[in-house]
């Protein structure tokens, strides 16, 4: 399916819209920023992996992502739960995530297994910060216009894609050994999110771009 096939060149999309309004980012947004780019990098050693190089197992590059991709988006919510949640916590959580993720490379499952055991825990650590932003906006209630607010994006876009990598995580391995057919499905389904995922990324940044301009016209 061309879905599956080119799924990841929407990655690029937030890359270029970001480093556009890179400028206008606060702290928590250049976080989620690192991470389109991670993902981007992600993407490119695993095509030349494949492609050039000719590496037939990538799931040492997956370890890595996960580890890398959980801790800078544990970092924006280390920002954006500022007041809500002591940072001790969230930064104790990250930490303790970052030395799991790492014991289970080597001492749990193999480099070259799918990582679905770290992938699952990461996601029930970034759902639970999205619930807790989410909390957090409704109790505070000082954003007006959800629909411009990057972080309702992009905690949005979070929720949505790490509730559902928690079931993909969990159930790849069982998937494979239904079916071929049923497996290329759940693929797809995955792969139709992930872009979902970064588009609704892309949407905040540009909303960030936006609402900064908009400040600036105000002063001005």
């Amino acid at each position: 399916m061309l879905l599956n096939r080119y799924e990841w060149l929407v990655t690029f999309i937030p890359l270029i819209v970001g480093a556009i309004y890179f400028k206008k980012f606060d702290r928590g947004l250049i976080f989620f920023y690192l991470f389109v780019v991670l993902a981007v990098l992600t993407e490119l050693t695993t095509k030349i992996g494949i492609h050039i190089i000719g590496i037939k197992n990538t799931m040492p590059i997956g370890h890595i992502y996960i580890a890398g991709a959980c801790l800078l988006t544990g970092l924006f919510f280390s920002v954006q739960l500022k007041g809500f949640v002591k940072k001790k916590i969230i930064v104790g959580i990250i930490i303790f995530f970052e030395a799991f993720a790492v014991f289970n490379m080597f001492f749990i499952q193999n480099l070259y297994e799918f990582p679905s055991i770290s992938g699952a825990t990461g996601a029930i650590m970034l759902v639970t910060f999205s619930i807790l932003l989410f909390t957090k906006i409704m109790i505070e209630g000082k954003i007006k216009n959800l629909v411009a607010e990057p972080v309702i994006w992009l905690n949005s876009a979070v929720l949505v894609y790490y509730s559902s990598n928690f079931f993909f995580y969990i159930l790849y391995n069982i998937i494979l050994g239904f079916s071929r057919e049923f497996s290329l499905r759940t693929i797809s389904i995955f792969n139709l999110i992930n872009a979902i995922f970064y588009v609704l990324i892309t949407i905040s940044f540009l909303k960030a771009g936006k609402k900064q301009s908009d400040k600036i016209s105000n002063l001005g």
